[in-house]
């Protein structure tokens, strides 16, 4: 009986319902591609935030001793590896260079590192193929601005800073020696850099050019790390007090802390320390992200249920007499509620699952357009839009409702 009086009276008021349902598409789709992009968009948009600059910076674990190259590889077997973007070692000292002493530096430009160990595929039974996993790194991944006139360097080849290159009187295509105590090097200018940073008054070279130029082979005195994480609670978190449990959850959150911990442990030569200014306006932008999403969807959700309550209001205004009549043959407040109540979950679940549609559409587009990146809608965001559109339908019907079941039904009858 219930469900035909349902469909009676949605099949009856077409026009309302749809305008009820149309209140709903515009909020549940506003909802959804905000949602989305806001659930997808935070890696994305921390990947774009690391072109500004590494977070992470290791030392020496003791003064005097250096780093040792042949672990950093390790930093990409971490369990947030695939959260380390890139990284770069560097090995610096004050060379002369025309009788003047200037800081050379060595780092990876564009370097290709090996990952000890075999990924194996496998074809049934028979092992089909074996390839070796590596990365490339360097500051060609974790420092894009450098802007570089000319060619990046080959071994034998260096990058003079703009200051350096007026300083020494240096130009392209230049060869000049770089002496160090009883060491020298000789090298071809590839290119002019420019940073607006301290290698504008350096020279680059490659690490192992370095490296032997300082007779310090497998030696790094820092390296910068570009990783992705997520803000850490503004209440500082000391993970030697939490307890197990809390702890786990703490290791496996993505979390400045959390992944320079781990990096420690897989590289003991080194200490992590992070670079505060960008970690924590990384943390402020994607927060301050999120909290202008979540208002924007707030308002549209608010509206949209203001929307379903006017196009309800005017539904129940006109069926004041089915009301009044239905009362009298024995429905009581709660009956009259649910059959209203059911009208409004109806009209949620329809224009929540077009909206939702149009929602995922948006979001594609808003994440070509606006963030140059595919934005892929999370079980999750659909899950949450479904039932914020069925939640402001039920929340726009509470006052016409409230209204329908006070109806007096000896008053409407009589025509009063």
């Amino acid at each position: 009986m219930f469900p035909r009086l349902l469909f009676s009276a949605i099949q009856r008021r077409k026009l309302r319902i749809a305008l009820a349902v149309l209140a709903v598409v515009m909020g549940a789709s506003i909802a959804s591609t905000l949602l989305t992009v806001s659930f997808d968009i935070n890696d994305k948009m921390g990947r774009e935030l690391k072109s500004y600059g590494a977070n992470i910076l290791l030392l020496p674990s003791s003064e005097g001793t250096f780093i040792n190259e042949s672990e950093l590889y390790k930093m990409k077997t971490i369990f947030w590896r695939h959260n380390i973007i890139g990284y770069s070692p560097y090995l610096s000292d004050t060379v002369k260079i025309k009788d003047t002493e200037i800081v050379l530096s060595g780092t990876y430009l564009d370097e290709e590192i090996r990952i000890p160990g075999i990924n194996k595929t496998f074809i049934g039974n028979r092992k089909a193929q074996e390839k070796e996993a590596t990365i490339r790194t360097g500051v060609k991944t974790i420092a894009p601005w450098w802007k570089v006139d000319g060619e990046w360097p080959a071994p034998g080849e260096a990058l003079v800073g703009i200051n350096a290159a007026e300083k020494l009187g240096l130009k392209r295509g230049d060869l000049f020696k770089a002496e160090f105590g009883s060491n020298n090097a000789t090298f071809k200018v590839s290119g002019i850099l420019s940073t607006g940073g301290d290698e504008d008054g350096q020279v680059i070279v490659s690490l192992k050019d370095a490296q032997i130029l300082f007779e310090k082979q497998g030696m790094v005195d820092r390296v910068v790390v570009s990783a992705l994480t997520k803000p850490e609670p503004e209440e500082k978190i000391d993970q030697s007090k939490l307890p197990p449990e809390k702890y786990e959850i703490w290791y496996c959150t993505p979390y400045i802390s959390s992944i320079m911990l781990q990096i420690e442990e897989v590289v003991p030569s080194a200490t992590a320390k992070p670079i505060r200014q960008v970690a924590d306006n990384e943390g402020k932008i994607l927060k301050k992200f999120e909290w202008l999403m979540f208002l924007i969807t707030g308002i549209a959700m608010t509206t949209a249920s203001l929307g379903v309550a006017a196009a309800m209001n005017t539904s129940i205004f006109e069926r004041r007499k089915e009301i009044g009549l239905m009362k009298a043959i024995g429905a009581d407040g709660n009956q009259i509620a649910q059959l209203f109540f059911a009208e409004a979950a109806v009209t949620g679940i329809i224009g929540g699952a077009i909206g939702i549609l149009i929602g995922i559409v948006l979001a594609r587009i808003v994440g070509m357009w606006v963030f140059g990146a595919i934005i892929n809608p999370s079980l999750f965001s659909v899950s949450i839009s479904g039932m914020l559109s069925v939640g402001i339908a039920l929340l726009g019907s509470m006052l016409p409702v409230k209204k329908a079941v006070e109806i007096e039904p000896s008053i409407i009858l009589r025509g009063d």
